[in-house]
């Protein structure tokens, strides 16, 4: 019996000084805020990551997103040999789910160095854009996607993204060019979109 409650204060003893360790851990928390510049395949942003909770953080982003050769990330019609730029507005809600995970493998958080979950909200906007052939154009579109996505920094200032998503475009005006055909001159109000990003940044 005197054995039995000498183990039972040691392990009671263990789990004290467990559960202290614990709360002594640092606690995985997103940054306040960050600014930064970022660019990519085909586009070049500005934006800005300001903390919701611990895990949890909004991006907005202003910047133009580019179409060259006839790719690009967004609807247009026109010649396919001409440069073409248009405004890039949008909000993203992300959710970094693994920051506790990645500190208690020694790995940094830094600027949200993690993996996230988010739905991405962006808009496209024909007044403000520009192009080397005034027969190119664009739909005033808004584009509602959830993504996958990971976020990590290297230096001081350095970082890099990448993620995809699948969701839906919806076309906000009646634009249509009869003689591009396609969704000009369909009369959707929508589509299937993806996003599929890959960045590098610069964090001030």
């Amino acid at each position: 019996m005197k054995l039995f409650f000498i183990l039972a204060l040691l392990l009671f003893s263990s789990m004290q000084v467990f559960a202290q360790d614990q709360n002594n851990m640092p606690q995985a928390v997103v940054e306040k805020s960050i600014y930064g510049v970022q660019t990519g395949f085909l586009g070049a942003w500005l934006y800005n990551e300001s903390r919701l909770t611990n895990e949890f953080t909004l991006r907005s982003q202003v910047g133009f997103d580019f179409r060259i050769e006839g790719v690009s990330q967004f609807e247009s019609a026109g010649p396919n040999d001409v440069f073409y730029g248009i405004l890039h507005i949008s909000l993203e809600p992300r959710w970094y789910y693994n920051l506790d995970k990645r500190m208690k493998k020694g790995k940094t958080i830094d600027r949200n160095s993690g993996n996230f979950l988010a739905l991405f909200i962006a808009g496209h906007f024909d007044d403000i854009s520009f192009s080397n052939n005034d027969r190119i154009r664009s739909l005033d579109q808004i584009k509602f996607i959830p993504k996958w996505g990971i976020r990590r920094t290297t230096g001081k200032h350095i970082s890099y993204e990448a993620g995809i998503g699948f969701g839906y475009e919806r076309y906000l005006n009646g634009t249509a060019l009869n003689n591009a055909g396609g969704v000009f001159a369909s009369g959707s109000k929508g589509n299937f979109s993806a996003d599929i990003h890959l960045r590098v940044g610069f964090d001030l």
